[in-house]
């Protein structure tokens, strides 16, 4: 089955001898894949199904992204890209149709390498509730200021979605609207510094006994470690690593490190910690979708939480769901971690509840 993945990676790179020009709103759109150019119940719009509409030679960092838009009852997910390079690496507002009422409605996320990360980032600054209406134009309204944003439907005066954060940055990029929709009456406004309404939560730092920082290695295929009981010999001699930060809260979005691939699913995350004597120490941590855990050479803890892998309403939603206890001896320990991905999300974050005893080189 073709993951939601790869197809959102094929609409970002289509070729360009598949590109179409159509010019809607006193903007040229360069339509990718399955987009048409028609009037619906009087208006005229973008058709967007299965392909993308992007702005041609309009680029926004700051400013106001208007639109109305129609939407069909089903399965589907519509919205608008913004802040993109164009290379895979966007920002993302978009409506779940088939959710209607439900949490996870709509949804910020941004996107590395083609890859959403919907199951890292959702909850309050990320999704809300919203009662869909069908085959009727809404009017929308993404106001993007700095690192912050917000969402209005309908209601133009309060914003429905409160963005606290958005990841990419301030940086100018592309515009892009998918489908399955329809897209009318769009209106791209630049500014220096737009009005926000919303009330904002600072983006506070995690403190020390949350990993901060984690030398990833460069994509190889899961089948190489998952089954292995002990760590292979000069296995990582064979991978190149490099160091990435993580975000204030503590996630590593692995997408930023690395594109997916046929058979490149999986990087090694490396934890040195320090131990002052032998002990156990627990590790709570979050991973999406499959991780595999050694310690000094030795596999101690397996588990999946891909998409729908238990039931059909299984989100695979990443959280400090899980806790290992580390066979710690006294000095260096090496804890490495496989971190595989399916789609949704790849990423990892992990914490102590204290220090006591050992220190995070």
């Amino acid at each position: 089955m073709k993951t939601f993945v790869t197809l959102l990676f094929i609409l970002i790179n289509l070729s360009v001898s598949a590109q179409e020009h159509v010019s809607l709103d006193g903007i040229d759109w360069i339509l990718n894949g399955k987009v048409v150019n028609e009037n619906y119940k009087g208006k005229d719009c973008l058709k967007t199904d299965e392909g993308v509409a992007t702005a041609s030679d309009f680029t926004l960092k700051n400013g106001i992204i208007e639109f109305k838009m129609c939407i069909q009852p089903g399965r589907g997910f519509a919205g608008v890209r913004f802040r993109g390079d164009g290379m895979g690496d966007t920002e993302e507002f978009y409506i779940r149709k088939h959710q209607s009422g439900n949490p996870d409605a709509m949804q910020y996320t941004p996107v590395y390498n083609g890859n959403a990360g919907w199951q890292l980032y959702y909850g309050e600054g990320y999704g809300a509730v919203k009662q869909h209406v069908f085959d009727e134009w809404f009017q929308v309204k993404l106001v993007i200021s700095g690192n912050r944003g917000e969402v209005y439907i309908s209601d133009m005066k309060k914003p429905m979605l409160v963005i606290h954060e958005l990841k990419m940055g301030e940086r100018q990029g592309k515009i892009a609207f998918y489908g399955p929709a329809r897209f009318a009456d769009i209106k791209i406004t630049p500014l220096v510094s737009p009005e926000l309404k919303g009330e904002f939560n600072e983006i506070v730092k995690v403190g020390d006994e949350v990993i901060k920082s984690y030398p990833v290695s460069e994509v190889f295929d899961a089948e190489k470690l998952i089954n292995e009981n002990l760590f292979p010999a000069n296995f990582t001699k064979q991978l190149q690593f490099k160091n990435w930060e993580t975000e204030a809260n503590g996630l590593l979005n692995i997408s930023k490190t690395a594109a997916l691939a046929e058979k490149k699913n999986a990087v090694l995350l490396k934890i040195t910690i320090d131990s002052e004597t032998d002990l156990i120490k627990m590790m709570n941590f979050g991973f999406s979708d499959v991780a595999k855990i050694f310690v000094n050479g030795k596999a101690v803890w397996l588990g999946a939480d891909i998409y729908r892998s238990r039931d059909y309403r299984f989100l695979g939603t990443m959280g400090y769901f899980d806790s290992v206890y580390l066979d710690l001896k006294s000095g260096k320990n090496e804890i490495l971690v496989l971190v595989a991905e399916n789609f949704g999300g790849w990423g990892f974050k992990a914490r102590f509840e204290n220090l006591n005893g050992i220190k995070i080189l």
